[in-house]
């Protein structure tokens, strides 16, 4: 299932990966005036709200990024538009 992470002190980082990134599958940055960037990713183990995580692009693309960082607003699931709970600490 894709999820669509929305980030908060998003950064857009060069480098490569590093161990606990999530693959980023695409990466969107809307430039509105309340600006948003969102990953979406296939990844399950996508942390809750408040959390900072950081993403590794899923493959090389040669934009002087490959990893993006942040802070996780909401987590939706892209088919059902649904937040995605984040996985319990078992």
């Amino acid at each position: 299932m894709t999820v669509r992470v929305y980030l908060a002190a998003a950064r857009l980082v060069p480098g490569p990966p590093q161990t606990g990134d999530l693959p980023a599958e695409r990466v969107f940055l809307h430039a509105a005036d309340v600006p948003e960037v969102w990953v979406e990713t296939e990844s399950t183990a996508v942390p809750g709200p408040g959390r900072v995580v950081t993403f590794a692009l899923a493959r090389p693309m040669d934009l002087g990024i490959e990893r993006v960082v942040g802070t996780i607003e909401r987590a939706v699931g892209k088919r059902t538009r649904t937040r995605v709970a984040a996985p319990s600490a078992g």
